[in-house]
């Protein structure tokens, strides 16, 4: 029969092989909860760095303005510091274990990380934009409004547009702007600044100037503002301007002028009692303009000479004294118009009673 110390003993035995025993099965489950975790975490950054890199593919084979909204973890673990999307890499480290683990992935074009990338935990939708020459990996740091000026201008005038730039980022942005333009002495851009520096949530006006001269062509004209940044980050400004001269107005342009036996005109008359006042009206010419109505004689002498006023809508309307009484002979006389380039209209005046 065994004594009770020797009982005890076993019982001890017993309960620690459990102890031991249970220790390594918790151990083991440890590991391999860890692995588990582990293996969660880099599969989401993997899938991260891939979608991004996938959708930045997409958008810029489609061309300049095309988006996609791609939704992607940044798992547990993510170390801020070396979250970056830098040239053709897109890269988020993870520190796992007290050890640092870049998880990357290239990409065939340059790639600019946005102002609002997320480098913390958590799920976000982010915006993939195709830009001209690199693809955007979230919202942009540097905001261009508008990106297009467009100007119509008369030769021998001036115009002002503006443009302004605003810093979404939490960094400040050193801008450097370069006018591709061919124009000079025809018609002249120029910006108050070429380089700024614009702070963190800051706002910068851009002021850009354009001069036409009196031989400038009326034709179109079209360059672009360029626009780098320190962060990389790239944009254009295109510029069009149109030059034109006096509206021309539609239709032939004519004179009329009737000739009446009583002042309220309403008696017409061939037979010109002098002096002869006249009723002028026309259509279709240059709004508010001034011509010049000149009579002549068959040798091409002036007789007489009288300005008139085009109103708004191109219409002439005017009374005026046709001849003085003097100098007046049987003979056929031209009306000529300024600014027509058709042929003098003929009238004969056969007898002055």
């Amino acid at each position: 029969m065994r004594s009770k110390g020797q009982g005890a003993t076993e019982l001890l035995v017993l309960l620690a092989i459990i102890a031991l025993a249970g220790l390594i099965i918790y151990s083991a489950s440890q590991t391999k909860l860890s692995e588990s975790s582990k293996t969660l975490i880099t599969s989401q950054a993997r899938a991260a760095v891939n979608d991004l890199a996938s959708a930045a593919s997409e958008v810029y084979s489609e061309g300049v303005g095309a988006k996609r909204k791609v939704y992607i973890t940044i798992p547990e673990g993510a170390n801020p510091s070396r979250i970056f999307i830098n040239n053709t890499m897109i890269n988020l480290g993870l520190t796992i274990e007290s050890q640092t683990t870049d998880i990357n992935t290239q990409t065939s074009m340059r790639v600019v990380q946005g102002a609002d990338f997320p480098t913390t935990p958590g799920s976000y939708w982010v915006t993939v934009t195709a830009m001209q020459g690199y693809v955007l990996i979230g919202n942009s740091n540097l905001l261009v409004n508008p990106t297009s000026l467009s100007f119509q201008m008369s030769p021998a005038t001036s115009a002002n547009g503006t443009v302004t730039f605003t810093n979404n980022g939490n960094a400040s942005l050193n801008v450097t702007l370069t006018a591709q333009w061919s124009y000079a002495g025809v018609v002249d851009l120029t910006l108050n600044t070429t380089n700024f520096i614009l702070a963190p949530r800051a706002q910068s006006a851009l002021l850009v100037t354009l001069q036409t001269y009196a031989e400038t062509s009326l034709t179109s004209y079209s360059g672009v503002i360029g626009v780098t940044t320190n962060s990389s980050e790239a944009a254009q400004i295109s510029v069009n301007v149109n030059v034109i001269g006096n509206q021309l107005p539609t239709g032939v342009s004519y004179i009329t002028i009737d000739t009446f036996k009583d002042s309220t005109y309403s008696i017409r008359t061939t037979n010109f009692t002098l002096p002869q006042v006249v009723n002028i009206t026309g259509s279709y010419w240059t709004p508010n303009s001034n011509i010049t109505i000149q009579i002549k004689d068959s040798s091409g002498n002036i007789l007489n000479s009288f300005n008139c006023t085009v109103t708004s809508s191109g219409a002439v309307n005017s009374t005026n004294c046709l001849f003085t009484p003097s100098g007046i002979a049987a003979s056929q006389y031209s009306v000529v118009v300024s600014g027509s380039s058709a042929n003098p209209s003929f009238f004969n005046i056969t007898a002055c009673p």
